[in-house]
């Protein structure tokens, strides 16, 4: 039993130090192309209940344009914006308005979730790929 044990326990390991990781893929820029919809909700920085939906437009070489739309208001915004993506699929997004975001990307780039980078403004969403140009 013990003879069992070891070698499976010697299995997991090989095939773990073998297998790989889910983070493993490399990710860039270009993987961030299209039209996505998002949504966002959390706090702003006075702790007031805050949320928003939009459509964006990535480039896959580092901009970003946006329409937003805040719950309570009728208005619908732009904004504009910068984005890195590193390797590991971690990066950030800047925008004009100067709302920071630190952001996880699927290595395929269809989608990505992100959560705000600016002091007391805690706010997260997530973005999805609806249309590749």
């Amino acid at each position: 039993m013990n003879k069992v044990i070891a070698i499976a326990f010697a299995m997991s390991c090989a095939a773990f130090a073998t297998g790989g990781s889910a983070f493993a893929a490399e990710c860039s820029g270009a993987a961030l192309k299209g039209h996505y919809t998002y949504w966002l909700q959390g706090a702003d920085e006075a702790g007031k209940a805050y949320a928003e939906v939009g459509q964006e437009h990535y480039d896959g070489a580092g901009n970003v344009t946006s329409k937003i739309s805040v719950a309570g208001s009728e208005k619908v915004e732009d904004d504009k914006g910068t984005y890195t993506v590193n390797a590991d699929c971690s990066g950030t997004v800047t925008y004009g308005s100067g709302a920071t975001y630190n952001i996880f990307v699927a290595p395929t780039g269809d989608s990505f979730v992100f959560s705000s980078s600016k002091a007391g403004v805690v706010q997260a969403g997530e973005n999805t790929r609806v249309a590749n140009d």
